[in-house]
C-alpha cells in the first residue's frame, strides 16, 4: 500500500527527535536537489508514514504550504517502504515515540528565547513508568535531582529544588528529554478520534 496522493505531509511523521529542525532555507526547488537521494517514507507498525530520509526537504514544503500533499513531491524524489521492508528496530531504537510534522513544527513556531542564566539539566522516563529530572554542576553542588508521575511534577520538583538550594525566588530550567517521554501518537488514531 502507498500513500494516498491526496494525503497531507504535515501527517508524515518526523523521522528525528521532538525538536524540528530544518538545515535548508528558501523554497522547495526538485531541480536544486536532483542529486540528493530520493525523500525515503516508511510504513510504521500502526499504519502511519514516517520519514527515514529528507526531513528538510518536507520540511521546507511545508514551511510554504502547510497543507501540501504527497502530490507536491515529484514521484522520482519520493522512495516508499512497506512495514517490514527496511529496519524497523533501527527506527524503533532512533525515534520511538515519532510525532508528526504538523506538531513538531508547532513547537517550533513557539520558540522562546530561553534567559543567559538558565539551568540545564535532563529528564528521562524509567521502565516504571516514573520521570527523573536532574542538573549538575549547580552551584556548589554536583548533582541535584527530583522524580515525579509526569515529567511536570518531576519539573517542578527540581525547580523547588534549585530554589531552596540557590536562595532565589526564581529559577528557568531548561530540561532535554534522554529518552521518549510519552507514547508515539498514531495520527491514524487522532483522526477517528476527533
Amino acid at each position: 500500500m502507498e500513500p494516498a496522493k491526496d494525503m497531507k505531509l504535515a501527517d508524515l511523521m518526523y523521522g528525528h527527535g521532538d525538536r524540528f529542525i530544518c538545515h535548508l532555507s528558501g523554497r522547495f526547488d526538485p531541480e536544486k536537489y536532483s542529486d540528493a537521494p530520493p525523500i525515503q517514507i516508511c510504513a510504521m507498525k500502526c499504519g502511519c508514514w514516517v520519514v527515514a530520509d529528507g526531513n528538510n526537504r518536507v520540511g521546507l514544503i511545508l514551511r510554504r504550504n502547510p497543507e501540501a500533499t504527497f502530490a507536491d513531491i515529484p514521484n522520482n524524489l519520493l522512495s516508499t517502504a512497506q512495514f517490514g521492508e527496511w529496519d524497523n528496530e533501527m527506527m524503533d531504537w532512533w525515534n520511538p515515540c515519532a510525532k508528526s510534522f504538523r506538531d513538531v513544527m508547532k513547537k517550533h513556531d513557539k520558540h522562546i528565547p530561553r534567559p543567559k542564566d538558565a539551568i540545564y539539566g535532563v529528564i528521562e522516563k524509567n521502565e516504571e513508568g516514573r520521570f527523573f529530572a536532574s542538573a549538575t554542576s549547580v552551584n556548589s553542588m554536583s548533582f541535584i535531582s527530583a522524580t515525579g508521575r509526569t515529567a511536570k511534577e518531576a519539573g517542578r520538583r527540581l525547580e523547588q529544588k534549585l530554589k531552596k538550594t540557590l536562595k532565589r525566588e526564581s529559577v528557568t530550567i531548561v530540561l532535554t528529554p534522554v529518552t521518549p517521554l510519552d507514547n508515539h501518537q498514531c495520527s491514524l488514531l487522532r483522526a477517528v478520534e476527533n
